[in-house]
């Protein structure tokens, strides 16, 4: 049985490029804070996780990072965890995708309770 090199060439073609499609990275094409736009936490309370969607949701890179505008009110870890540090006063809660460099915020307010 003669094989035609044309016909073997081509499969071989189609076997590479599916390959290669499977392996492409997926860009990130958004994120989102899943909580409310604005909500309070209490000084000495019990630190909040804030939860992200990026999307898609098969996204090669799903890095993030997380920023605080006012630390010494409200500060976050690099899991997205805040806790309040102050009695009072606002913080704007940013992530940031290291893919793409989207973001979205949430305005937190510290408050204490005596």
């Amino acid at each position: 049985m003669k094989l035609n090199k044309s016909v073997l060439s081509i499969s071989i073609l189609l076997v590479l490029v599916s390959f290669l499609i499977g392996c492409l990275p997926v860009p990130v094409t958004g994120v989102r804070i899943l909580q409310d736009d604005w909500f309070q936490i209490l000084l000495g309370g019990t630190p909040f996780q804030l939860t992200i969607e990026v999307e898609p949701s098969n996204a090669t890179n799903k890095a993030v990072t997380w920023t605080s505008s006012n630390p010494d009110v409200v500060k976050v870890d690099g899991d997205g965890l805040i806790w309040a540090v102050a009695e009072y006063g606002t913080a704007i809660i940013t992530v940031t995708t290291v893919d793409g460099g989207f973001t979205d915020s949430v305005e937190i307010e510290a408050i204490a309770i005596y």
